[in-house]
């Protein structure tokens, strides 16, 4: 299998998990000491290892992506698969009735040794945070997308 498809399978479990919480369909896509680094202004941050990866995860899908009733991924650009790297550029639009729907953008970089990710980056694009700013003081909803 090579890389994309071993993301796109990654990309698929990880959907699941956020539907059941289920974080041991998701170790075998990372190796053990695998680092996935947020890049964002307010929430940025370095995780290091398969527990403390899956742990951030988690709480940011409780209080962020948990939050709404639904979500559509979109990749806007690529995939571009340099060696043993992959990235694309993506949005997410994130949907709660009543409410206009809130789009995140960025770009994900996943690095692979072995068939493991060793490295995964997720970058957000800097319009975001006051995009977010201003949806959130529209809706009055409380989200805290942070890792950490």
């Amino acid at each position: 299998m090579d890389i994309l498809q071993q993301f796109m399978a990654y990309a698929g479990d990880f959907e699941r998990t956020l539907v059941d919480d289920d974080w041991t369909r998701l170790a075998r896509y990372f190796a053990p000491d695998a680092v996935y680094e947020v890049k964002a202004s307010s929430f940025g941050c370095k995780l290091e290892g398969r527990q403390a990866i899956f742990a951030g995860m988690k709480k940011s899908l409780d209080g962020f992506d948990r939050k709404f009733s639904g979500r559509d991924i979109e990749v806007t650009s690529g995939p571009e698969i340099h060696g043993d790297e992959l990235q694309m550029d993506w949005k997410v639009t994130y949907k709660k009735e009543g409410l206009v729907p809130f789009v995140l953008r960025g770009r994900s970089t996943a690095r692979y040794r072995d068939a493991e990710i060793v490295r995964l980056t997720d970058a957000y694009d800097p319009s975001v945070e006051a995009e977010f700013a201003a949806w959130t003081n529209a809706s009055g909803i409380d989200l805290d997308g942070s890792y950490t």
